[in-house]
């Protein structure tokens, strides 16, 4: 990997990692608040509001990660005729897959309310009329979602987590105005309108600005070459997706239908704090689709290679260590976070960590294959998991209850990740085995040493409160960093890499 590609990532996942560092705080403040102020059952049914939205998305058809692929490769050849056409070819198929699906959805809401979510006769109506919003709204993002694509393709990560600060801070100050004044649920649905309207104009204003020559004209620009090419990728893509809602989402639909409203709203606690987590890790690496999409434009395989080598390491450096420090403090960080009555969450938290951990381990593999135009091995890694998921919750959960989804989904992660990382030998040209136990046995020895001993301390002196907290986490960050410093598991290349893009790495 040469210090060019290597210098475009790190930036641009310096870019990420600060919006993450920005955003996570509001979500946890505004989701205790939205809580405290409407209960767990309206907070479920505001969680389910996004279930809905996520399965929209299958309305996507994968067109949104292929595009973000052929507009990076086209960037990197300077073809500004294809970009415009690629551009506008997937706002064509938008229009009319998303047309369709978002209105079959809003014919079948009336019975995903009332029959699958079991959503009690009181809240139906509020329910139904908020579900519609959201698909409305998701249509209007998915058409003008063309703009984030750009921004993204062309490898300026520093506009997008601007705008998306910009989101989410607006949807804090708004969730919190339309709950304090009574407006409910409904009020939330109409700040993310408000919202969505913000972000689609910052989107469009970036894109212009990142690309004065963009054209929409789709009837000009149309291209069937660009379409077939599009569609050739992005089913596979789909497929993906598809499994991924099954892993991820189904969870509380699951919940919903043999549980009920006050379980969506526990284990959404607990999935907030791992998806964020899981956000944060992945949000280092996401530009490694338009940095990999770019080396396959210019012939650079072996660079490629090169870039899940050192990628897999990173990750299993952060998910690993950042994994561990999550589940250790996870008790007292869920009772200082939302107060008494949630144990069941932090629980939910520990297990779901592990295997998100387990997860992230597939992620560089996941987006270089992506990349390099090999979407089908993440796809047949995902269609294990969704399988083996929505099986094994749905026979656990009428097992042992509650915590069936949440071994259910333990369980098929971790068999679709062994999967994967299998597949991923078989297509990135010059790997070998050994290159994990080399990378993964100090991360996980350092865990191991440091994770327990906070674990036990957190449980033991009864710690609460943000402050203790902060201590207990530096206790842990200051010597795993060390651990991983010292020696020759990082080489000269990963250390300027860090000496440039930490502003204090020069000190170690």
């Amino acid at each position: 990997m040469s210090s060019e590609i290597g210098s475009r990532i790190a930036k641009n996942s310096f870019y990420n990692v600060i919006r993450t560092c920005i955003t996570l705080p509001i979500t946890l403040v505004i989701t205790q608040y939205i809580i405290k102020q409407l209960g767990t059952e309206e907070f479920g049914v505001w969680v389910l509001v996004g279930v809905i939205s996520s399965y929209a998305q299958l309305s996507d058809f994968g067109i949104t990660e292929s595009l973000v692929k052929f507009i990076a490769e086209y960037k990197a050849k300077n073809d500004y005729i294809r970009l415009n056409q690629v551009i506008n070819t997937a706002l064509s198929m938008y229009l009319i897959v998303g047309t369709i699906c978002c209105s079959l959805f809003l014919i079948a809401i009336p019975f995903i309310v009332t029959t699958v979510l079991n959503i009690p006769l009181k809240m139906q109506d509020t329910a139904i009329y908020i579900f519609n919003i959201a698909i409305a709204l998701f249509l209007v993002n998915l058409l003008m979602g063309i703009f984030g694509s750009l921004i993204i393709g062309f490898q300026r990560m520093g506009y997008s987590n601007f705008i998306n600060v910009l989101s989410v801070s607006l949807t804090a100050l708004g969730s919190v105005y339309s709950v304090s004044r009574g407006y409910g649920l409904k009020g939330l649905i109409s700040t993310n309108a408000l919202v969505v309207g913000v972000t689609v104009c910052s989107n469009v204003l970036a894109a212009r600005h990142l690309f004065p020559e963009l054209r929409i004209n789709p009837v000009r620009y149309f291209s069937r070459d660009q379409a077939s090419s599009i569609m050739s990728f992005s089913w596979k893509v789909q497929i993906s997706n598809m499994t991924q809602l099954m892993i991820f989402q189904a969870d509380r639909v699951l919940l919903s239908h043999y549980i009920g409203l006050d379980a969506v709203s526990l284990y959404e606690v607990a999935n907030r704090i791992a998806t964020q987590a899981r956000g944060l890790i992945v949000s280092v690496f996401s530009p490694m689709i338009p940095a990999s999409s770019a080396l396959q434009a210019q012939n650079e395989e072996e660079r490629v290679t090169g870039l899940y080598r050192r990628s897999f390491k990173y990750m299993a450096i952060i998910s690993v260590l950042f994994s561990a420090l999550v589940i250790a403090l996870a008790h007292p960080f869920i009772e200082t976070w939302m107060g008494s009555g949630f144990e069941k969450s932090a629980t939910t938290l520990q297990i779901l960590m592990v295997a998100y951990m387990a997860n992230l381990l597939t992620g560089p593999g996941s987006f270089i294959l992506s990349g390099i135009n090999k979407p089908h091995i993440a796809m047949r890694s995902s269609l294990l998991a969704g399988v083996s998921n929505l099986f094994l919750c749905i026979v656990l959960v009428e097992w042992i209850g509650y915590f069936g989804i949440v071994w259910g989904i333990f369980a098929s992660i971790l068999a679709s990740g062994i999967y994967f990382i299998m597949m991923v030998h078989k297509n990135i040209p010059g790997l070998q085995w050994g290159l994990y136990g080399h990378t993964l046995l100090r991360p996980l020895l350092l865990a191991l040493l440091f994770g327990i001993p906070l674990l036990v301390i957190g449980e033991m002196m009864h710690v609460r409160g943000y402050v203790m907290l902060c201590l207990l986490a530096i206790c842990y960050i200051v010597p795993v960093v060390a651990g991983v410093w010292q020696g020759s598991y990082l080489d000269s290349f990963d250390r300027s890499l860090l000496h440039k893009f930490n502003p204090i790495g020069r000190y170690f």
